[in-house]
């Protein structure tokens, strides 16, 4: 009977990992902390970025497809502003380090069995994307 009380101990705390997700180590935090520091950079200059880029919504569902589908649109948007004379250089490093950052974490492991690919997603102007990432970012930091 006390073998069956801790298997079942032992499920439970299994399923709750998997659906809230484990906490965070130290090193998954600092490129957390760092990446919000990075958007907020990116903040000031988000209405000269003139692109559309595919925007997750499936966030805490898909944690490890939304990270993928952001760091591929990160490198779209890195590609597209480096040769823009309009953007400075502190924010041509601030996308470096977000990219770097996003890829640092990609080795999370929260990933629904339904997830849709990134181009499933509708595209939306960079102050929304910029907003919807600022927000999933905040959301891994709980």
């Amino acid at each position: 009977m006390c073998k069956v009380l801790i298997f079942g101990c032992i499920s439970v705390a299994m399923l709750m990992t998997t659906a809230y997700g484990a906490s965070l180590s130290s090193a998954k935090r600092k490129p957390l902390q760092t990446l919000i520091k990075d958007l907020e950079i990116l903040e000031n200059i988000k209405n000269k970025i003139h692109l559309e880029l595919y925007t997750p919504t499936e966030t805490q569902e898909c944690t490890q497809q939304t990270l993928q589908c952001y760091l591929g649109e990160v490198v779209t948007l890195k590609k597209e502003t480096e040769d823009d004379t309009e953007i400075k250089e502190e924010f041509v490093t601030a996308i470096q380090n977000i990219e770097k950052n996003l890829k640092s974490l990609t080795g999370l492991n929260h990933t629904g069995s339904e997830c849709k690919i990134c181009e499933a997603n509708n595209k939306k102007k960079f102050p929304d994307f910029l907003h919807e990432l600022t927000n999933f970012v905040r959301y891994l930091q709980k």
